[in-house]
């Protein structure tokens, strides 16, 4: 833990999960473009298994340019820097990790690991109460900012620290 919080960034308070959002803002920047394909994987429609070689490209046929190809990356420039290896190239190892703990949250995501055709639930309309809107807005956004408005009167540290009790 001591070498986590070594690696983070000082507007973290030593916070891993402060930073974890921040591959997600920085994907629409342009000299961040390229990470947007490290989101996610899709597999061939109605295939339900996941083979690397088969899956891992992005849309331009880049190999090893999805999500379990980001996290292979990263862990292997985490892992080289602490294990004496001198790398070729000079990693920013404080990226690494919070690319790492991001990608790790994106591959628990159905919508980031689905079929190609659905372009992960954001071609699936759906409702939610009376707006119109595509099943991965829902689950990206809606259900928390509904739950935090619903049962935490809009006050979204309130319900942190209420699942933080739940989970301790």
């Amino acid at each position: 833990m001591a070498t986590v919080k070594e690696l983070l960034p000082d507007y973290a308070n030593g916070e891993l999960a402060s930073v974890c959002s921040w591959p997600d803002d920085i994907k629409w920047y342009y000299r961040w473009h390229w990470t947007s394909p490290l989101h996610y994987v899709d597999t061939p429609s109605f295939k339900c298994n996941y083979k690397y070689g088969r899956d891992c490209y992005d849309s331009a046929g880049r190999r090893n340019n999805c999500v379990t190809g980001a996290i292979f990356n990263y862990t292997k420039q985490l892992f080289s820097a602490y294990q004496g290896y001198k790398p070729k190239l000079k990693y920013n190892l404080t990226e690494a990790l919070i690319f790492l703990a991001h990608y790790m949250a994106d591959v628990h995501q159905p919508l980031h690991v689905g079929f190609t055709g659905d372009f992960g639930g954001s071609i699936l309309k759906v409702r939610w109460y009376r707006k119109k809107t595509n099943l991965h807005h829902v689950w990206d956004t809606l259900i928390i900012d509904t739950a935090v408005k619903t049962f935490y009167g809009s006050d979204l540290s309130t319900m942190v620290r209420a699942i933080q009790r739940n989970i301790t």
